[in-house]
């Protein structure tokens, strides 16, 4: 799953949309339980080139540990591996990206710091290694190369200031030393892309702030991102992109095989618009309208294939109901599509979770809020095709919630769900998605 921070905006131009009208072409496996033993909790996963699938979780028993379980493409779930023992906060948020030959790579954090560990393809994982000591809320990307960057910021404003540092690692390589990508007064990391060339980019804003003895008061964001150019070592600021205004920009990025990049961000309106940048970094084109919902809308994510076909996946809320909505683009031109409705007949949802593939291959779920919640997901086989009909991957089960979803280039994909089953123990369930 690539990684999901929500913002809401409410504007009040429409918009025309299409809905698709294909039925799914391939088939979910019956819902199988991963954790066993224990709790589970905060799930993560990925699913290589050939379709092999990797799951990683928080189960609490005495303690928390980080277990991991694998799957190959055609055979069932094999048995636990520990990652990590005796976890050091109840609330690790784990996260796992594969490369297309299948190395994995897993990060996650507790009160020591940042942690990661590696799988070698057909491979065990090997010992944890605390990367960040210190630090929280990693934002991890990795290509399927193996090309991989971490994002977070730091500091104790505005006594001390803030920074954005990262640490980057190339393919077959060692993580870097602790980088500083922005600092200032008030600076905070919305978000990160990387390319297939290892090209990283690091969205940020800067903003004021004015704090009593219980709150702050935030204002004047001014959107920026940060580029690193393979092997060069040196963070580019973009300058001011957007703002400063009253409201945070929450901008994504996105990268194709060459290095062109892709930003898209909320404005001071309340529209998604859109910027590019050449393969080799520079200048930012002027930004151009993605779509303005009519009514509330909770970005999703936005990623991109290698060939730079890039989605950009959105709940929009509307008085009494709630959709799933994906616009396609392009880097190279920077134009988009007319938004599709990908939920169906589905007017209720919430907690949705994108993955696209370096070919193109997209899924989108989500949990329903009817009386009876079900776990619904929806795939496009190609980049520029059509989605197909939403269905249900969920089996029975209280208080259901979609925690991870990925997808492969051979059009293999995963979703991993929570629930409480019949004994009243949270667990993790997994369905895998063969074309």
């Amino acid at each position: 799953m690539i990684g999901i921070n929500t913002k809401a905006r409410l504007v009040c131009i429409a918009v025309t949309v299409l809905a698709p009208a294909f039925a799914q072409t391939g088939a979910w496996t019956p819902p199988v339980v991963l954790s066993t033993g224990g709790q589970g909790w905060e799930a993560a996963a990925a699913i290589d080139g050939n379709g092999n699938s990797v799951a990683l979780w928080d189960e609490i028993t005495t303690l928390g540990q980080l277990w991991s379980r694998s799957k190959p493409s055609a055979g069932n779930w094999g048995s636990v591996t520990e990652v990590s023992a005796a976890l050091q906060t109840s609330s690790v948020l784990p996260a796992v990206r594969i490369t297309t030959a299948g190395f994995a790579t897993a990060v996650w954090s507790d009160t020591s710091g940042v942690w990661t560990a590696d799988r070698p393809t057909a491979s065990t994982w090997n010992p944890p290694q605390l990367l960040i000591p210190g630090a929280s809320n990693p934002i991890f990307v990795m290509d399927s190369q193996g090309d991989a960057a971490i994002a977070w910021t730091v500091g104790d404003p505005p006594a001390t200031g803030s920074s954005v540092m990262a640490v980057v690692r190339p393919a077959g390589g060692a993580w870097t030393s602790q980088q500083t990508v922005a600092s200032g007064a008030y600076v905070s990391a919305d978000h990160a892309g990387i390319g297939a060339d290892g090209v990283v980019i690091v969205t940020w804003e800067a903003y004021h702030a004015v704090c009593k003895k219980y709150s702050c008061v935030l204002s004047a964001f001014g959107q920026h991102a940060s580029r690193q150019n393979a092997g060069t070592g040196a963070w580019v600021d973009s300058g001011l992109l957007l703002g400063p205004d009253g409201e945070p920009h929450d901008a994504r990025v996105a990268l194709d095989s060459a290095g062109g990049a892709m930003l898209a961000a909320v404005n001071s309106a309340g529209a998604y618009t859109s910027t590019t940048q050449g393969t080799s970094g520079g200048t930012w084109s002027p930004f151009k309208t993605i779509v303005d919902p009519q009514g509330i809308s909770i970005t999703t994510d936005l990623a991109s294939d290698t060939a730079g076909q890039v989605t950009l996946v959105y709940e929009f809320i509307g008085f009494s109901t709630s959709q799933a909505f994906a616009v396609s683009g392009s880097i190279s031109n920077n134009t988009w599509s007319t938004p599709v409705i990908v939920s169906g007949s589905d007017t209720s949802l919430g907690s949705m979770y994108f993955a696209l593939a370096p070919s193109g291959e997209a899924l989108v779920v989500w949990v329903t809020g009817t009386a009876t919640p079900q776990i619904h997901a929806v795939i496009r086989a190609t980049a520029t095709g059509s989605w197909d009909s939403p269905v249900t991957v969920s089996g029975p089960g209280s208080e259901l919630a979609p925690e991870a979803a990925a997808v492969s280039s051979s059009g293999n994909a995963i979703v991993i769900y929570s629930a409480y089953n019949a004994a009243s123990v949270h667990t993790e369930y997994a369905t895998n998605y063969q074309p």
